[in-house]
């Protein structure tokens, strides 16, 4: 598929590319400096999550998408109660998964995908994590390929580069004649195609949410099409 460049913002040093594929359509954004990615927490903790629009009204950051899964008894959770464990600026909530990755970022702003215990967090410097799985790549070794067990559903991905530059890749789904959605193995391909080293799924399905600039970019699957669903964190990309 193509790339064609939705968005080069030239001052904010971001890009947004569409991302077309075998009945897929998502964006990838490029952000140049990893330093600027971090994960922020809803205020309400253990109540109720938030919208990824207000996550970016609260901060004034540029770009923000869906991180951790949250406790979703029959599709109608409120995203206040996380699922596994989160680093927002080194503070910790939720409660460690040993079946999951974590993913996030080090002091020195390396996106870290890999089975550690919760332990190891502090002897691997991690600042910004969350818990999810699978991994699509480590260490430039693609992992998955096809649906490996996971089924086409929505989805969000975060990868990095060796040079630093971090991928937030989201792709729609559940909408027959406009985009059914992706395996985790496309998402792999696709950050492989982009030179992604690291990289991994976060939650996906109606959760997937993409905004930028104050605004929902994204066709999120939800009934709360406009607004995307409450989400107990985000990655945000912090303004320049």
């Amino acid at each position: 598929g193509g790339k064609e460049v939705l968005v080069n913002n030239v001052e904010q040093e971001i890009v947004i590319a569409e991302v077309k594929g075998n009945n897929l359509v998502g964006k990838m954004v490029l952000v140049d400096d990893p330093a600027r990615l971090y994960i922020k927490t809803t205020k309400t903790k253990e109540k109720k999550g938030e919208l990824i629009t207000d996550y970016l009204d609260e901060t004034g950051a540029i770009i923000g998408t869906n991180a951790s899964g949250f406790y979703d008894a029959d599709g109608h959770g409120t995203g206040g109660i996380i699922a596994s464990k989160c680093l927002s600026d080194g503070v910790a909530w939720g409660d460690y998964d040993p079946q999951s990755l974590t993913i996030g970022f080090n002091k020195e702003n390396e996106l870290f995908v890999g089975n550690i215990s919760d332990t190891q967090w502090k002897e691997n410097n991690l600042r910004d994590c969350c818990q999810f799985k699978p991994a699509l790549i480590i260490d430039g070794n693609q992992l998955v390929k096809g649906s490996s067990g996971w089924g086409i559903h929505p989805r969000t991905a975060i990868g990095q580069r060796k040079d630093g530059v971090v991928f937030l890749l989201v792709i729609d789904g559940r909408q027959v004649g406009y985009s059914i959605g992706a395996t985790v193995g496309d998402c792999a391909d696709i950050m492989m195609k982009y030179g992604a080293v690291n990289a991994a799924v976060c939650d996906g399905g109606s959760s997937s949410v993409l905004a930028y600039n104050g605004k929902l970019i994204n066709k999120p699957s939800t009934s709360m099409r406009d607004t995307g669903r409450y989400l107990p964190n985000a990655w945000l990309v912090k303004s320049k």
